[in-house]
This record gives C-alpha cells, sequence and structure tokens, in this order.
C-alpha cells in the first residue's frame, strides 16, 4: 500500500480537451504561504461573501468614491453617501448602461448614457450639452486637472478646460497611428492611454495650452480591445480583453508601453466559447495582500478572477437555487471609500460590502468548489482504499458544517453517488476528514464541495492505494 499526494490545491484550468486537464477552483483561491524558506501555494482559502450595506431602487450601475462620500448611480438616480451613512438624492442619470467616473477635486464627470457635471461643493448636477461645444462622450479620465474623454464613433478625444467641465469645439485631438475607432480613453501612471478597436496609442502632457497633450513617439501597440468596460486599473498596470489584426479574446496587461499575456489558454480557449464578450466587465481591488482582477461575461453567466500574487486563476459565482446552477457572481461595479470595498448587485439596487467573515451572500448559499486533475493520468490501476482531506477543521460558532465528496473515473464527464462528512463542530480541532473504499480506476478526478455556511480552507489531500 502506498499514500500519494491528491493535487487538491490548485487553481481553474478547464480546458476542452478534458482528457488533459480538468480542474476547476469556484469560489476558492490559492493562498501562498511565505512563513518558509520559499514562498509556495499550499492552502485554499473562501472568496468573501457578500454582506449589505445599503439597499436602493434600480440596478446599480455603477459606484465611485471621493474623499467624504460615495457616489451610487442606482437605476437613473444619483445618490450620495457619506460616512455616517446618510443618503441625498443628487438628480437624475439617464439610461441603463454602466457609468463612469472621474474627478478633479471640485467637479465629478459622469458618463453613461449622456455626460453629466456633478458640483462637489454645492451637490448638484447638469447635464453637459453639445450647444457648449461639447462633441459627445463614450468614458471619461482625469489628467492635469482636465478632463479627458472619448468622442463617440470616432478616433478622437476631447477634453475640458482646466479644473472645470467646459470645453470648445476645438479641444480635440486624433489618434493617428490607425483608422480604427477608439473604444476607451485612461489615465495611466500620469499618460493618456487610447486604447482603440486594434491599436493602441500612449499620449502625454505637452504644458501646451491650446494643444495639452500628444503622442508619445513610438508609443503604438499593436492590440486594441474588444469590450470596453473589460478596461480597468490594476495595480500601476491597465488589463482589458484583448483585440488585434489577428484575432481577440486575450487578457493583456500593460508593462511600460507594452502589454503582456496575462490569460492562459484554459481561459482562453473557454472565451472562445462564448457567443458574445463584447459586455464583459471587470473591477480590480486590493484585500489581504491579494489584488484581484474580477471579470464577468453577463450574457453567457460566467466569472473570472485573477490572483496577482499567485499568478492563478479561479471562478467566483452565485449558486442559483431556483435553477440549482452557478451564475456570474452577483457584483459587477466596485470601489473603496472609507475603508470597506463596496459593490454594486448586478440585477438590482442592493449594495454591499465584500467581507472574509461573511460566508453567504447577503444569506443566499455560497457553493464552493474544488476539482482536482486527473490522478494517474497514465492509466495504470489504482484501489483507493481512503482518502484523507487536510483541512481547517472545528468551527467557532454553532455550527456543524460538512463538505460533500465524490469522483469521477471518466475525467470529469460523470460523477459518482455523493459522500458527507462533517469537517468538526464547535471545538473540534482534532478532527479527521476520511473517506473510505473508494473502489478502482484507471484515471481518477475526486470534487469536494460544501454548502454550509462556514469558512473552508483546504491545505492538502492524501490517498492510501495499491
Amino acid at each position: 500500500m502506498a499514500v500519494i499526494d491528491i493535487p487538491i490545491v490548485g487553481q481553474s484550468y478547464n480546458l476542452r480537451d478534458w482528457a488533459i486537464d480538468c480542474q476547476r477552483t469556484i469560489n476558492l483561491f490559492p493562498q501562498v504561504v511565505e512563513s518558509q524558506n520559499a514562498p509556495q501555494v499550499s492552502a485554499l482559502l473562501p472568496t468573501p461573501g457578500l454582506t449589505r450595506k445599503f439597499k436602493f431602487d434600480g440596478r446599480i450601475r455603477g459606484l465611485y468614491a471621493l474623499t467624504d462620500r460615495m457616489l451610487v448611480v442606482s437605476g437613473t438616480t444619483l445618490y450620495s453617501v457619506d460616512k455616517l451613512g446618510k443618503i441625498t438624492n443628487i438628480g437624475s442619470i439617464a439610461g441603463v448602461s454602466p457609468v463612469f467616473f472621474a474627478d478633479n477635486s471640485i467637479h465629478v464627470m459622469i458618463v453613461g448614457n449622456a455626460a453629466y457635471s456633478y458640483t462637489i461643493a454645492s451637490n448638484t448636477l447638469a447635464v453637459m450639452t453639445n450647444n457648449e461645444g461639447f462633441l459627445g462622450a463614450l468614458d471619461v479620465t482625469v489628467l492635469d486637472s482636465r478632463f479627458v474623454w472619448t468622442i463617440p464613433n470616432s478616433g478622437k478625444i476631447q477634453w475640458s478646460n482646466v479644473l472645470n467641465t467646459t470645453t470648445s469645439a476645438l479641444n480635440f485631438a486624433t489618434a493617428e497611428s490607425k483608422s480604427d475607432n477608439l473604444v476607451r480613453t485612461v489615465t495611466n501612471n500620469g499618460q493618456l492611454w487610447l486604447i482603440g478597436e486594434k491599436t493602441t496609442e500612449v499620449w502625454s502632457s505637452t504644458g501646451d495650452a491650446n494643444l495639452p497633450f500628444q503622442r508619445v513617439s513610438g508609443a503604438v501597440l499593436p492590440v486594441g480591445c474588444v469590450a470596453k468596460n473589460s478596461v480597468c486599473q490594476f495595480g500601476s498596470s491597465l488589463v482589458w480583453l484583448s483585440r488585434s489584426e489577428h484575432g481577440h479574446g486575450q487578457l493583456v496587461m500593460t508593462q511600460g508601453f507594452q502589454t503582456q499575456r496575462v490569460s492562459n489558454h484554459a481561459i482562453e480557449q473557454e472565451i472562445a466559447s462564448y457567443n458574445v464578450i463584447s459586455d464583459a466587465i471587470s473591477f480590480a481591488y486590493q484585500q489581504n495582500g491579494h489584488s484581484f482582477l474580477v471579470i464577468t461575461f453577463p450574457t453567457v453567466q460566467k466569472t473570472w478572477c485573477y490572483d496577482l500574487s499567485t499568478n492563478m486563476w479561479h471562478e467566483r459565482s452565485f449558486y442559483n437555487p431556483s435553477l440549482h446552477k452557478h451564475e456570474h457572481h452577483r457584483v459587477m461595479t466596485h470601489c473603496f471609500f472609507n475603508g470597506v470595498h463596496y459593490v454594486g448587485d448586478r440585477d438590482d439596487g442592493r449594495v454591499y460590502m465584500l467581507d472574509h467573515n461573511e460566508h453567504t451572500d447577503d444569506g443566499q448559499k455560497i457553493v464552493r468548489e474544488r476539482i482536482t486533475p486527473v490522478i494517474n493520468p497514465h492509466g495504470a490501476r489504482m484501489i483507493f482504499d481512503e482518502v484523507e482531506i487536510i483541512m481547517q477543521v472545528g468551527q467557532e460558532g454553532n455550527t456543524n458544517p460538512h463538505i460533500i465528496f465524490d469522483w469521477s473515473d471518466d475525467k470529469g464527464r460523470t460523477w459518482s453517488k455523493d459522500r458527507q462528512e462533517s469537517i468538526g463542530a464547535a471545538g473540534e480541532y482534532r478532527k479527521r476528514v476520511i473517506f473510505r473504499r473508494l473502489g478502482q480506476s484507471f484515471g481518477r478526478v475526486f470534487r469536494v464541495r460544501i454548502t454550509d455556511s462556514a469558512r473552508l480552507v483546504v491545505v492538502g489531500a492524501k490517498a492510501r492505494v495499491r
């Protein structure tokens, strides 16, 4: 009899050719333990739950943090929320699409189906109109106290006057390297990135009042963007869902004036199978030493998350209890305000806190799941006498959660009847989680799930085989 390690800790890497690799990690993420001689990925930790903080009337279209207040676009209404939680109705924001924000410390420019100027001191909102020289906006950013935005259906940008939202019909410039339309204009590291459909240009400030921005010589990238809402600030870089003359569907991140691929073959294969990717929307946040990029594809109901600290991917989902299936995560908008990560619901007016101490999504269960790679992929017969899941056991509260354990002998195509085992009630800190008499296989995949409201921490698994 031999004892072998089961690779239960790992990322999502589920290829269409399931015979190669079929592992998945849902609502769990790999953790790097740094206390040993060399950092190593050695545990699976639970993703945060959702604790409701506010409830508005309409779907959350955007969140934005100022120094003393948070702006919320819910349905067709703009609200402000101060640090004490007081909510103020500011005015109307037309449309249903996600909105973009930028501020110059005096004004906030808000762009959705129309563009608006919000004055911070007076708490007032005004619509920006074409008769003021404004040529329309797809998005907005700010650089050197000027708002900069993309003019719709063009390769042009327009900018405001200094410390204001007023502009002129002459305040515009054209991206010149290619004739493709601009998708997003965004600021990064003190420079403007003009991201087109197939190419990207980097511009810098000139100090000239008449032409305040110009293209950096040689800073033209042969990669554009397929989904404008996928462009996201990620640490000191930008990340987006790419498109070029050669194809689309890679997640890329900027490094200097270049981009590098951050998606892997499994993610790209998955994205290639989606019938719609242009509605992808992303946000990034940093919590407990991890920098996460969360990207959601609403049409196909999938959410992926990239962890910069491990360079690994996992899946996030909301488990729909009526349909008994995983859907995309409940949140697609984010801001960090008053020390709290606030996120907005994709379907209604709820605003939550991303909460590592919460084990539900606002009372709805979180189904956490890990599917291992194939054990014994070369096909020799193995008899599994027992498998022990090494995990954090014993609960702090008055609960006795169970994990669900099953397996597949056809590399994840079909599954055995499941078994359940307690992971320890309060005080059961020496509990062992062991499953015995598991039969034989020529290539097995194990699956561990938990549906109870409890903290699931998995550090390893071992099997006795012969």
